[in-house]
């Protein structure tokens, strides 16, 4: 009897807490001021599945291309492919340097003639050539990716972007100096020119003049020498180095220097000649 009325009396208070607990709630829920829901657009959904989707038309597919998230990809693409290129350079630069102590510390105990000593470092002459030049070949096509990803940025704001502005100029550079080096100097010359064409900095480059000199002079010496393109193509060449290569005397010691005067003199020169030789045929 007893366990009875325990049962029933623990029912009751168990009960009463119930209800209890369910009024205060209630208060507090209402007393708490109800948040407005926020209007969203309701994504629709369909049968269309578009993740492997690709279009067909140009129109369409260019427009991704307009995108900031789009050139900020191409951009860091450009980025990867410009530090491979460097760090396949520095590699480079890393084993010549091991290979020149390598050789300086050799006895060449061996070699009793003199003619030996000079075959000998004409082959470690070779042997570093051809490190160089392979490395160099391997850089200059990741540059050359490089510089196509750049050209496919088309987001103003990104493209006036220091960050954007300074891995150019950069770029550029290692561009023009690997293919340099590597008697590629014909693809040199639009780089340069579109170089020059960035911002004053690069303007006032004295190695752009230089390196842009030394392209149309070699360009117009294969032709003169070969016999290659017109008269009008040798003389624009002509006029083109000796434009860029008083712009660089220009700029590395002065337009009143004894050098840049030098210079002017040589090319007035060089100029006449052409005229003479012009007015003969």
């Amino acid at each position: 009897m007893k366990s009875i009325r325990f049962l029933f009396t623990v029912t009751i208070i168990a009960f009463v807490f119930a209800t209890v607990s369910g009024i205060v709630i209630a208060q507090q829920q209402q007393a708490e001021p109800k948040e407005p829901q926020k209007e969203g657009i309701k994504e629709e959904v369909t049968g269309w599945r578009i993740k492997d989707f690709k279009p067909y038309i140009k129109a369409i597919e260019e427009l991704e291309k307009l995108s900031k998230e789009y050139s900020d990809n191409l951009l860091k693409l450009a980025i990867d492919e410009y530090s491979t290129g460097i760090d396949i350079l520095e590699d480079m630069e890393n084993e010549i340097n091991k290979l020149v102590e390598t050789n300086q510390k050799n006895k060449n105990l061996n070699e009793q003639w003199y003619w030996q000593e000079i075959d000998r470092r004409e082959q470690e002459k070779r042997k570093m050539s051809m490190i160089r030049f392979e490395a160099k070949s391997k850089a200059v096509t990741y540059f050359t990716r490089a510089i196509n990803h750049m050209d496919e940025i088309t987001y103003e704001e990104v493209r006036k972007d220091p960050k954007f502005v300074n891995f150019q100029i950069r770029l550029y550079q290692a561009y023009v100096s690997t293919q340099y080096d590597l008697y590629n100097l014909k693809p040199c010359i639009p780089i340069l020119e579109r170089y020059i064409a960035i911002n004053d900095q690069t303007k006032n480059d004295v190695w752009a003049y230089k390196y842009l000199a030394s392209c149309y002079g070699y360009i117009e010496g294969v032709l003169v020498k070969y016999k290659q393109g017109t008269e009008q193509e040798q003389l624009q060449y002509k006029q083109k180095k000796n434009v860029y290569m008083l712009k660089a005397a220009e700029l590395q010691y002065g337009i009143e220097s004894p050098q840049y005067k030098h210079l002017r003199e040589i090319v007035s020169q060089d100029e006449k000649k052409s005229e003479k030789i012009n007015e003969f045929k």
